[in-house]
């Protein structure tokens, strides 16, 4: 029988190193002051918005978002005692959100044509089997397990993002495939070097496909037939820098090399590759901010062209996934340019805080200028700067949870 490793060792090792355990687990909040973590978690629990009920089941992206904020409230509420902290209930919540995705995740054939991203939801399975040893749970867990072998492939044996979509793989799926790996592997089959060799592979053709040589950031996905009209004939990449699909892409780094350094899923050549992926994508960001924001463009590398907007969750992203790297010593002092990496996700944080989040007359947190969904059958320039903008969309305020949460620990001088 596979060992089985407790949720909080496989996402939050790296703040529950035995030396700072008291410190990092269940911090009660003050009284006279509210996190802007916990406090937007308060408020998407309140709205209802990453539960699939009868009001979200026609949003073709709902699973990704229950899966991204179940995970993300996993990680604070190890970090923040969620009943001094949280005014609503987050292990109920947790709990209603994971049993909403049953249907959705509970049939193989249903997981094997679904975007990448129902990869994601493993974390959240895992938790409550964790906590409750539900067979349901387990269950959901193999039979992603079983789904995620018997995915289409291209030719270099790279993972298709959506069978609806022969031969492309989007950079969104580097998240939720690194995610269920590592879970994966961690709690279930630690010795099979073959899940790590996979992940890699697949990080590897996103690299050798998607690298804009000249800006050193990635393109937003590729075509292994070449046969798009907008493939590059040599990479098959598409033409433009997606500022959300690179964040994923960041933050998925980010996350193996904690996983990691605490589980030892990649071996020492392989660890050292993905830092390196992760380090020079960390300076090219920078590079590419916006010079009076400190955010990020929704077209990257077409900064202040005409329809082109500073975007708030691949900009909620890259403040994670730069504050996360400095705290845990993959990111120190300056960029080769002399930008310091906290002071530039400082910059953008603040500004944020300041024109992007809102609150209601209800006390909750709103968030505003997150683009809706983007893909890539019509990836021109025009494509993505026309897609909505939604308010109050997980695929922002998650991230912005994130990145307050790394943000909060930044300023208080934590060594958690």
């Amino acid at each position: 029988m596979p060992k089985i490793i407790p949720f909080t060792a496989v996402l939050l090792s790296g703040l529950l190193a035995q030396s700072h355990l008291a410190a990092a687990v269940g911090r009660a909040c003050d009284s006279e002051t509210r996190p802007y973590s916990t406090w937007m978690t308060d408020s998407v629990i309140a709205r209802r918005d990453a539960i699939l009920d009868s009001s979200t089941q026609d949003d073709v992206s709902i699973v990704f978002k229950i899966a991204l904020f179940e995970s993300t409230v996993i990680r604070l509420k190890e970090y923040y005692d969620a009943d001094s902290c949280g005014q609503e209930d987050w292990h109920s919540y947790l709990l209603e959100g994971a049993e909403s995705l049953l249907p959705r995740v509970l049939n193989v054939t249903a997981d094997i044509n679904a975007p990448l991203d129902v990869f994601a939801t493993g974390d959240a399975m895992y938790h409550q089997y964790d906590r409750n040893s539900n067979a349901t749970y387990k269950q959901v867990l193999d039979t992603l397990h079983d789904a995620f072998n018997a995915r289409t492939r291209n030719s270099e044996d790279g993972l298709w993002y959506y069978n609806a979509y022969p031969n492309l793989s989007f950079l969104d799926g580097s998240f939720p495939l690194s995610s269920f790996s590592s879970l994966w592997q961690t709690c279930f089959s630690p010795t099979n070097t073959s899940i790590a060799n996979d992940l890699m592979h697949n990080l590897d053709l996103f690299k050798d496909h998607c690298h804009d040589d000249s800006s050193g950031l990635l393109f937003h996905g590729y075509d292994a037939s070449k046969s798009a009209w907008w493939a590059d004939p040599t990479t098959g990449a598409s033409p433009y820098v997606w500022d959300r699909a690179l964040g994923w892409w960041h933050m998925a780094l980010v996350d193996l090399l904690e996983q990691t350094d605490n589980n030892n899923i990649l071996n020492q050549t392989q660890r050292d590759d993905v830092y390196t992926k992760y380090w020079n994508l960390a300076n090219t960001i920078i590079n590419d901010a916006d010079n009076s924001t400190g955010c990020w463009w929704q077209v990257m590398l077409h900064g202040g062209q005409e329809g082109n907007y500073i975007e708030s969750s691949g900009s909620s992203m890259f403040v994670y996934s730069l504050l996360k790297g400095a705290r845990l010593g993959y990111l120190s002092g300056s960029t080769p340019n002399g930008v310091g990496y906290t002071d530039a996700a400082e910059k953008c944080y603040n500004y944020l805080v300041e024109n992007f989040i809102t609150q209601e007359s209800d006390g909750t947190l709103g968030m505003d200028r997150t683009v809706s969904v983007c893909g890539l059958t019509d990836p021109t320039f025009e494509y993505y700067t026309s897609q909505p903008i939604d308010y109050n969309s997980v695929f922002g305020t998650a991230p912005f949870i994130l990145a307050s949460w790394e943000h909060e620990m930044f300023t208080a001088g934590s060594d958690t």
